[in-house]
């Protein structure tokens, strides 16, 4: 159709521009809409998919005007319009087709118009003058089977002349071939319903030529041939299965005269029409060697050979594209695989799945010789595809853990898909905003026209994860999720992924202590992974309530953080205390936040030395250290006694004594105040020297000592002064320490600690101990 402002002298131009030029559109726009080839026996015009309006049609112009064609007329005409798998339009006309201008049966011409309809019933047409030459000479049959209809030509020159007659049927005397043709009959066969294999027609109808175009039969000739055309599941058509395969047959001899002489002409016709299936990652698609209605006696030369596109492949390209050709029993198999070169793969989405299907427009054609036919050609233009098929993409993992950096390749998609975004650690990112993040998406793109995409990402990009496994490894976890688009409806498929990598990259906390003049200091050097540990003193999780707590110095640095425990601190555990001094330890657990365990343990020792001291241990038990040198009576530590006088002190020295002792025991006596548990007792000294009956005089000297424990929990621990000190010097190596005031603030301490004396050796070797200097 034209448009209404289109003048005819405009119209006319056009068309003999076209003509003259060539077959391809002139105007450049229209050349990559449209593109248009001369194939064997067939035109071929396609029309990208883009440029198709909302209603398209095709109409054929000829010297007697404009046709639009029906697609039952189509069909009866050779036309066959189809959508092909990447959604471009294509036309295919046959060389023998209605309409199109012969020239002695070498060069054939046809003018198409394209008529594009929009949403506003506006069309607009575009004219395409298409010329093809005959590219190979045609053989004395030839039979097409094309995707919507028939089609055989015979050549006139080798029709057997036959006196044989036909009741019914009288001879015309016209001189005209064409004249007699029109006025000839058609004889169909058709096979009984008890049809098998090889079975022959069991009933015929003649009918007039003029009759049988009406049935759908179109019955022509040119200046050298004559051919019969119809659609597919034709009035007096049949089906048969030959070896498995369905076939559809139309068995058919023409009757004419040409002066005075009566000729016959077989015109039978038949078609695969099986459909292709899967088998084992390949399509098969099957045809029978020989086709009974159309193979006589003396059958031989047999060949065949496959083509996409309608262009025969040779050999060397259809082995190396994977294609194979087998026959077997009868049967003509052909292997495709899924995917190869030549068929197109589209993509879908499924229920969120990714799903892929294959289709190829297949050329077969074999090619026999028989005694009535020098050389038959059967070409088949099959278009096969297959149902929609689960395929997951495949996800390469080409991370080279020492580069540092995660490498993956997400593939192979067909053409019909693209990257939309990808969401990496929970943010989402196109592809332009991920290169500004720092990570890098690229399109691989392979011979065979699929694609990938791959991402590469650092360690240490703060959308990576990052997981502490134990032995120092690290885990880097990479979570990412790939959103595509399927062309042409904008289908959303979403291919999640993780990759991880463990590398022993991790450095600990590096823990160091040293004793001071106020208690005992701990320094946490930083690592790399300083998050994922929390730092444990004697049991005690590091936090700023402990600090406060246990009035602890915190300092902090660039690369490491100091803390110093006063003496008698939270955290403190009292290993042993002796005339020489008391044993104090510090225990720094680095403990995993996650799984709880210790990844490693730091123990600081100090000695500290002591004048005086009562500690208050668990289990009822106490250690006291007494200093004498302040009394003014003498007083010699060695003869010193508890309320029991068979309890004596265990170490001494000249000024100093040391007791250690269970509260059940050396004539403790218990008492209860409140909530407490009071266990009282005494140090004495009695010289035997003094006369002990004169009340004037108290020679004896006598130390009350005390412990009290909460009556649910006689397991705790104080440490008390019991009275002014001066400074004294610790160890050598150390700083000094202040002793508290008697009666000092009661502190508890770890609840691990032992006993002093046999317990605390058998805790802990001579190596192990604490130097501390002898007075």
């Amino acid at each position: 159709m034209y448009q209404c402002t289109e003048n005819v002298h405009e119209r006319l131009i056009s068309i003999l521009l076209l003509c003259v030029l060539s077959t391809f559109v002139p105007d450049p726009v229209f050349s990559e809409m449209f593109r248009s080839e001369c194939q064997d026996r067939h035109f071929s015009l396609s029309v990208k998919s883009s440029f198709l309006g909302q209603v398209f049609r095709f109409d054929i112009e000829d010297g007697s005007g404009m046709h639009s064609l029906t697609s039952q007329q189509a069909a009866e005409c050779g036309y066959s319009m189809v959508l092909d798998s990447q959604g471009d339009l294509v036309l295919r006309v046959s060389y023998l087709a209605c309409y199109v201008d012969l020239h002695k049966d070498m060069e054939f011409r046809l003018l198409v118009w394209f008529v594009n309809k929009n949403a506003n019933d506006e069309e607009t047409s575009y004219p395409l003058a298409l010329t093809c030459p005959l590219q190979q000479h045609w053989s004395p049959r030839e039979i097409v089977c094309e995707e919507d209809y028939m089609e055989v030509s015979v050549e006139k020159q080798i029709l057997p002349d036959s006196q044989m007659g036909l009741e019914g049927m009288t001879s015309s005397s016209t001189g005209s071939e064409e004249e007699g043709l029109k006025e000839g009959r058609v004889l169909f066969r058709m096979p009984g319903h008890a049809q098998g294999e090889g079975d022959l027609p069991s009933r015929e109808k003649a009918l007039t030529v003029a009759e049988a175009n009406l049935q759908g039969y179109h019955i022509s000739a040119t200046e050298n041939r004559i051919l019969l055309r119809c659609a597919y599941s034709s009035v007096l058509s049949y089906t048969l299965q030959e070896r498995g395969d369905e076939v559809e047959a139309v068995s058919a001899t023409i009757f004419y005269s040409h002066l005075w002489t009566l000729h016959t002409v077989d015109i039978s016709v038949a078609c695969p029409i099986n459909q292709a299936v899967m088998d084992d990652g390949h399509v098969l698609w099957t045809f029978p060697k020989i086709l009974p209605p159309l193979v006589h006696a003396g059958y031989s030369a047999w060949s065949a050979s496959v083509g996409v596109e309608g262009h025969l492949l040779s050999d060397c390209v259809i082995q190396r594209r994977g294609y194979e050709i087998r026959l077997r029993d009868g049967i003509v198999e052909i292997r495709i695989p899924f995917g190869a070169e030549g068929g197109y793969v589209k993509s879908h989405v499924v229920d969120g799945q990714y799903f892929q299907s294959y289709s190829i427009d297949l050329l077969y054609m074999h090619q026999w010789e028989d005694s009535r036919w020098v050389l038959t050609q059967h070409r088949s233009f099959r278009p096969l595809w297959t149902p929609p098929i689960p395929w997951t993409p495949m996800l390469l993992n080409n991370t080279v853990p020492s580069e540092r950096v995660f490498s993956v390749t997400l593939g192979a998609f067909a053409p019909d898909v693209s990257l939309h975004n990808i969401t990496v650690g929970g943010e989402t990112v196109s592809w332009v905003k991920a290169e500004r993040l720092g990570l890098k998406v690229s399109l691989m793109s392979f011979p065979n026209g699929t694609h990938a995409y791959q991402l590469e990402a650092p360690f240490s990009h703060p959308l990576i994860s990052k997981k502490y496994v134990g032995g120092r490894y690290r885990r880097y976890m990479l979570a990412v999720t790939f959103t595509l688009l399927i062309s042409p409806h904008g289908d959303i498929y979403n291919h999640p992924a993780a990759v991880a990598c463990d590398l022993q990259d991790v450095v600990f906390p590096r823990l160091e202590g040293n004793c001071t003049n106020r208690g005992v200091q701990i320094l946490v050097h930083h690592g790399n992974l300083d998050s994922q540990w929390a730092v444990y003193l004697g049991g005690h999780k590091l936090d700023w309530e402990l600090v406060e707590q246990g009035g602890y110095v915190l300092e902090t640095r660039k690369d490491y953080y100091s803390l110093e425990l006063p003496l008698y601190s939270i955290g403190m555990v009292y290993e042993d205390l002796t005339l020489r001094g008391l044993v104090v330890s510090v225990q720094v657990n680095l403990m995993d936040r996650e799984t709880g365990s210790v990844e490693s343990t730091f123990v600081q020792r100090c000695c500290f030395p002591i004048r005086e001291l009562l500690v208050c241990l668990p289990d009822r038990w106490m250690v006291l250290v007494v200093d004498t040198s302040h009394i003014t009576l003498p007083v010699e530590p060695r003869h010193t006694t508890l309320l029991d006088p068979s309890c004596g002190p265990r170490e001494t020295d000249h000024t100093r004594v040391l007791f250690s002792f269970p509260l059940d025991s050396c004539g403790t006596i218990r008492t209860l105040e409140g909530n407490h548990v009071v266990y009282v007792n005494e140090v004495r000294y009695s010289p035997a020297l003094y006369p002990t009956g004169n009340p004037l005089i108290h020679p004896h000297y006598r130390l009350p000592v005390s412990c009290r424990y909460p009556v649910n929990d006689e397991r705790s621990r104080a440490v008390y002064h019991l009275r002014p000190a001066v400074s004294v010097a610790p160890s050598s190596h150390r700083r000094t320490v202040r002793s508290r005031r008697e009666g000092s603030q009661r502190r508890p301490a770890s609840r691990g600690g032992r006993r002093p004396g046999k317990v605390y050796q058998k805790a802990r070797s001579a190596k192990e101990k604490a130097s501390c200097p002898r007075r």
